[in-house]
């Protein structure tokens, strides 16, 4: 499994047939009624930022897209039924949003009844040209569904794709998703992620709201932001190195590279055990050593995001189930060894943080005037996922998830994990002084991974 651009999704040659919802859907789409629940915290940043990118004149970019490669023929009748019985069991893909000349956003729900996905030709025969032209008006807020399912398709074999606007699913949702699609299409009615119907992202809203709401300043998401912010000055520390910025965003180019193979990575687990954490805790470590190393900087601070799928009722829900925590530490030591309790007791503070939502601990600290408001705009990240938690069927392979490519004025980090090992990417300016300083950064937690693991043989 890949995280990275849509160049590493690489069908052989096909047909490329379309399942969107037939006309008597679009229908009950166009009648649907009002829902009292509007869009979730998330959702609402989203569709705002959708919104201006639209003002700007730019093409939708805010969606993502997982692919699958199957070796069996394709049945179009049984795959449109899959994805009919998929739709009617995730009530956050049965929604779509519609904004009013006074900004107002509301919601509206199809009943699961009126949902009938059907197969359509396709006469482009590129996926990758097909996809550019149809994820940026399919996979969109304001349209139903706001995602989008195809496959390409010759003797033997088949891709599935399956494209969403970035307001109806997170990265899990991409490859859950497929998993689910094929087990439906596979008549797996005992497969874990098969059920009637799933639990409702709208519910998850009204309870996130909720919680929001009920934060106080001594909630523990509040006083963890509190402590790495105040200790960072405020914000969150930018990109150690120049990403050759004017004043606007520029262009993403994808940057993706190895960070450690199959034996690095367990060795690197091997060192996590012997501390009482996890691989993450190491990660951060290195990442923290590196941070230092270019800006001589004692600690090390940044924005993370968490999987909120805690309930098994929405486990295997379609959604945008997660929050943003911080990490933040002192960086007391030049080696991996040094550091690697720092980094685990902050991410078990994170861990603690992610139950409050983060729109209302930052309310909380600009209401006390504790931060920089920047940190609510776009704020240098770090996420973690661990690919090895999504295994691919018999029979399928090759899943790759992707995301539309927009703009960007900092180069936050996407870490993943799988049977090959350690991978690390990022959505960097596309100038080549981004390229020089993203390559050497990565390069030195590379470095700094590797000697660890040579230390900590060496030692046994």
């Amino acid at each position: 499994m890949r995280l990275g651009p849509d160049t590493y999704w690489c069908p052989l040659p096909g047909r490329l047939v379309d399942f969107v919802p037939a006309p008597s859907t679009m229908q009950a789409a166009e009648a649907a009624p009002e829902h009292p629940v509007g869009p979730s915290l998330l959702q609402g940043d989203h569709i705002s930022g959708v919104l201006a990118q639209r003002t700007a004149g730019r093409e939708h970019r805010g969606y993502t897209c997982s692919a699958i490669t199957v070796d069996a023929d394709l049945d179009e009748d049984r795959m449109a039924a899959a994805l009919t019985a998929f739709v009617r069991a995730h009530e956050g893909l049965r929604s779509s949003f519609r904004v009013d000349e006074s900004g107002g956003v509301t919601r509206y729900v199809v009943d699961p009844d009126a949902v009938d996905i059907v197969a359509a030709d396709v006469a482009e025969t590129d996926p990758h040209c097909h996809l550019a032209q149809r994820l940026p008006h399919t996979a969109v807020f304001d349209a139903f569904p706001g995602c989008a399912f195809g496959v390409v398709t010759r003797p033997g074999s088949f891709d599935l794709y399956y494209g969403i606007d970035h307001a109806y699913g997170d990265g899990s949702s991409q490859v859950l998703g497929l998993l689910e699609i094929l087990a439906r299409y596979r008549g797996e009615e005992n497969h874990p992620l098969v059920s009637a119907r799933h639990g409702s992202y709208l519910d998850y809203a009204v309870e996130e709201f909720t919680r929001a709401a009920g934060l106080t300043p001594d909630s523990p998401g509040v006083v963890e932001w509190r402590r790495v912010l105040t200790e960072s000055g405020g914000t969150i520390p930018v990109f150690p190195l120049p990403l050759g910025l004017g004043d606007d965003p520029q262009q993403v180019f994808i940057h993706c590279e190895d960070l450690a193979d199959a034996a690095t990575t367990e060795a690197l687990s091997v060192i996590a055990k012997a501390h009482g954490t996890s691989l993450i805790s190491v990660i951060y470590a290195g990442l923290a050593l590196a941070h230092k190393t270019f800006s001589g900087a004692d600690r090390y601070a940044t924005a993370t995001v968490l999987s909120t799928r805690g309930n098994a009722e929405h486990r295997g829900s379609q959604g945008w189930y997660c929050n943003f925590a911080p990490i933040g530490f002192e960086i007391r030591g030049s080696t991996l060894e040094e550091v690697i309790d720092d980094a685990a007791a902050a991410v078990e503070a994170s861990k603690r943080a992610v139950a409050d939502p983060v729109h209302g601990a930052l309310a909380i600290l600009l209401g006390e005037g504790a931060i920089d408001p920047s940190v609510v705009a776009s704020p240098q990240m770090v996420t973690y996922f661990d690919f090895r938690w999504f295994p691919a069927p018999d029979g399928a392979h090759d899943i790759v998830v992707f995301t539309g490519e927009g703009r960007t004025r900092n180069a936050s980090l996407w870490i993943s994990r799988d049977l090959d090992g350690l991978r690390i990417n990022t959505q960097r300016p596309d100038n080549p002084v981004a390229a020089e300083s993203v390559a050497r950064y990565f390069a030195t937690v590379r470095d700094i991974l590797t000697a660890a693991v040579a230390v900590d043989a060496g030692a046994r």
